[in-house]
C-alpha cells in the first residue's frame, strides 16, 4: 500500500511542477507581448489561481 501512495504522490509533484512552469510560460509570453503588471496585481492574480485550484 505504501508503494502506491509513493506513486500517486510522484505524479502530484510532477503534476505541480508542470503546472508552475506552464504558468511561468505564460508569464513570459506576457512580458513578450508588452502585457506586464504591477507586483500587487501579480500577486492578486496568483492568489486567485490558488484558491481557484483547491
Amino acid at each position: 500500500m505504501e508503494v502506491v501512495v509513493k506513486e500517486k504522490d510522484v505524479q502530484n509533484e510532477q503534476v505541480a511542477v508542470e503546472t508552475l512552469f506552464s504558468y511561468l510560460d505564460k508569464g513570459i509570453d506576457d512580458m513578450e507581448a508588452g502585457r506586464v503588471h504591477t507586483v500587487e496585481e501579480a500577486f492578486q492574480m496568483v492568489e486567485e489561481r490558488i484558491k481557484n485550484e483547491l
